[in-house]
């Protein structure tokens, strides 16, 4: 642990989750690429792999241990305390779960300026009632947050259309991934099959997800024996669709879990098929991009500010499996169509993507939140 240095910015980075995910991955791009004027602290549960790359990471000062996506009162008790030990300047939440923390931390520090970033605004699966007290709930949070970053113009929309905010207390900063290195011959190296066309689709396995359209995906597809469907994740529904995919003696699909080296298996990938609801700005998709594979994705939030249909991959309906393996298909069968997605993959990432400016524009955040 380094000493802290006077006259810099103390920022304290919270979520309730440090295992695979999204948020986890943004907030580490965060930490391993802050300036050196930023005095950084993480409140995290301890959980792979994030807690410990974070705790032996030297650009984290201390790290305040709060449970895996549960509040806990008295862990907010101490952490209020750790809070004005540290002489935080601000709270940066990252999801639902971190953001309550946040947001009654300024309850109790009136001084401390709070930014909370959703990561996604996870109303769709609600009903009526649910939908409208959650987004009751987000209202009394927002006067209590200084800022709100969004990561996709999609998020941010949905985000002022349910008045979640006033559009004055919102940024929008895309949410970025390093482009990923290019890894030649590794299929040997992960027992996969050298022979066929791998389709890769990375997931928590959860209702967002909606792997069981990727199933539908992958059945319709059952005849192709060119064909393997790389899953690679863990997740709440991940036993249901194994259970499916064994009853229905579908051989084409295979389960990794969770891995640490999800650059080699995107290396090892030919399409990427993205088949969630709804996104804020998915990492994966970004990192597929990054490495020109095509993505076949559903034209949902997120998917499709990054997906641009018919130029680095395609965007398909929903409603429509049929029309995702059409897509396969087309892209499959056509290799100047391939070669010039996989270009424009590549060129569009570069275009959209850049983790100097998401970096530059948070730090922005942070010092007009202190100016204040």
């Amino acid at each position: 642990m380094e000493e802290i240095k006077d006259g810099y910015i103390n920022v304290l980075l919270i979520t309730v989750r440090a295992d695979f995910g999204g948020a986890q991955q943004h907030m580490d791009l965060l930490i391993n690429n802050f300036p050196k004027n930023i005095n950084l602290f993480i409140a995290a549960p301890m959980d792979e792999p994030y807690y410990l790359q974070w705790k032996e990471n030297k650009k984290v000062l201390d790290i305040f241990i709060i449970p895996y996506r549960k509040f806990s009162f008295l862990r907010f008790a101490k952490l209020i305390r750790y809070i004005i030990n540290k002489k935080i300047d601000i709270v940066h939440s990252h999801g639902k779960g971190a953001g309550l923390y946040s947001r009654l931390i300024k309850l109790f520090i009136p001084r401390i300026r709070i930014v909370h970033t959703f990561h996604g605004l996870h109303i769709q699966k609600y009903n009526f009632f649910k939908k409208r007290l959650f987004v009751i709930y987000e209202r009394m949070l927002s006067f209590f947050t200084d800022k709100f970053i969004n990561v996709s113009n999609g998020e941010y929309q949905l985000c002022l259309k349910n008045k979640v905010f006033h559009e004055e207390k919102s940024v929008i900063i895309y949410n970025c991934v390093n482009q990923l290195d290019k890894i030649k011959n590794i299929r040997h190296k992960l027992n996969l099959p050298e022979d066929k066309i791998v389709i890769t689709t990375i997931s928590r396995f959860d209702y967002p997800k909606n792997m069981d359209l990727a199933y539908d995906i992958a059945n319709r597809c059952k005849y192709k024996k060119n064909l393997v469907f790389l899953w690679i994740g863990d997740g709440e529904d991940k036993l249901k669709i194994e259970k499916r995919v064994k009853e229905s003696g579908l051989n084409s699909i295979i389960f990794t879990g969770f891995k640490k080296n999800v650059e080699d298996y995107l290396n090892a990938t030919d399409v990427y098929l993205s088949t969630s609801l709804w996104e804020g700005m998915p990492s994966a998709v970004l990192e597929a991009l990054s490495l020109g594979i095509p993505v076949v994705a559903t034209d949902v939030m997120g998917n499709n500010e990054i997906v641009e249909d018919n130029a680095n991959g395609f965007l398909f309906n929903l409603s429509s499996p049929e029309a995702a393996v059409e897509k396969i298909e087309l892209l499959l069968s056509n290799k100047t169509l391939y070669s010039t997605f996989s270009s424009n993959c590549e060129a569009i990432f570069k275009r959209k993507i850049n983790v100097n400016n998401m970096i530059k524009d948070t730090v922005t955040v942070y010092k007009s939140c202190l100016n204040k």
